[in-house]
């Protein structure tokens, strides 16, 4: 596995499972673990929002898809320089649910795609609020803290919009 310190694939908030961390706050990571995991969660978020350029039959979803990649590349920026100041790397490459998820939307197009990926975005929007609200709330360290409060604004935001065109892709 190839280890990335200032430079990883870019990053996305998502892709935080729900049998890893769910509901349960007391099971989500905190700090370090939340920068390690945050980075290998949203490499896989990258391939997930490109397979909507080649899949999706709506230009709202692909220019959503688009929106998201722009907006956490910046994200990513800023996660790199949290590790600028840590000795450790994050491992890249994607995760087994990753690689089946991808497995899945691969598999379809149109509006079976757009559905499918709203929904997504959507699950994995809400499971990463939670898991940045906690960050804020209960880290230690507060400049991981602070990354995790500044990104809550744009999350919410991506959560807002593919809530939105749920409301067109489930017609």
């Amino acid at each position: 596995m190839k280890l990335a310190g200032n430079l990883f694939p870019p990053l996305i908030v998502g892709g935080l499972t729900a049998n890893t961390y769910g509901g349960d706050k007391s099971d989500q990571p905190l700090d370090k673990d939340f920068i390690v995991k945050v980075a290998s969660c949203n490499n896989a978020e990258v391939e997930i929002t490109k397979l909507a350029d080649k899949r999706s039959s709506s230009t709202d979803v692909k220019d959503f898809a688009a929106e998201v990649q722009k907006d956490h590349k910046a994200a990513q920026q800023k996660l790199a320089e949290l590790l600028k100041s840590r000795k450790f790397g994050v491992a890249t490459g994607l995760e087994k649910e990753t690689r089946e998820e991808i497995k899945r939307l691969s598999a379809m197009e149109g509006k079976e795609f757009d559905r499918a990926f709203v929904q997504h975005m959507i699950t994995e929007h809400k499971k990463a609020i939670s898991t940045f609200e906690n960050q804020v709330k209960n880290g230690k360290e507060s400049d991981v803290s602070d990354y995790a409060k500044e990104m809550l604004p744009g999350l919410r935001k991506h959560l807002t919009k593919a809530e939105d065109l749920a409301k067109t892709t489930n017609k």
